[in-house]
């Protein structure tokens, strides 16, 4: 069990090292979640009781807002086996097999498992919130598509 807790540290400190660019990734699928989230929450307020205002530009704003959030958002969910991958081949490419130097082969080795690991975790972590979310975010993009053309 002890190897297990080991192993999830060197994981968790290679995050903030090597595999930076696939935390800066989460950081803006998470924010990216958190817009289509709240967008979701004015469709939904502007399709129960805001019809009133008749402000044709916000509802089209939120429209657009809500579609391009979202989709760059499930967007973003592919993107991330494809940068464990690419770390993966970065740290393979930096194998020095002729030196047989074993710690240069050690290290590039495990930026190579870690970068794939973060890469699958992310991926399943979005993919899962994607699937709880999918249903009610498209929902309402279809209520603020109705809302918009019907002010056009």
């Amino acid at each position: 069990m002890e190897m297990y807790s080991d192993a999830f540290k060197l994981l968790l400190k290679s995050i903030m090292g090597n595999d930076f660019l696939i935390l800066l990734f989460a950081i803006l699928t998470v924010f990216l979640l958190f817009v289509t989230l709240i967008l979701k929450h004015s469709i939904k307020k502007r399709v129960e009781g805001w019809k009133a205002k008749r402000n044709e530009n916000f509802t089209k704003y939120l429209y657009v807002g809500i579609r391009v959030c979202y989709t760059v958002f499930t967007t973003l969910i592919t993107v991330f086996p494809l940068l464990g991958m690419f770390g993966t081949v970065c740290g393979l490419l930096g194998l020095d097999l002729a030196n047989g130097d074993m710690t240069n082969i050690k290290n590039n080795f495990f930026i190579a498992l870690t970068s794939t690991a973060w890469g699958i975790i992310f991926s399943v972590i979005f993919k899962i919130a994607n699937s709880i979310i999918a249903d009610g975010v498209e929902e309402q993009i279809e209520k603020a598509k109705e809302l918009s053309e019907e002010r056009l």
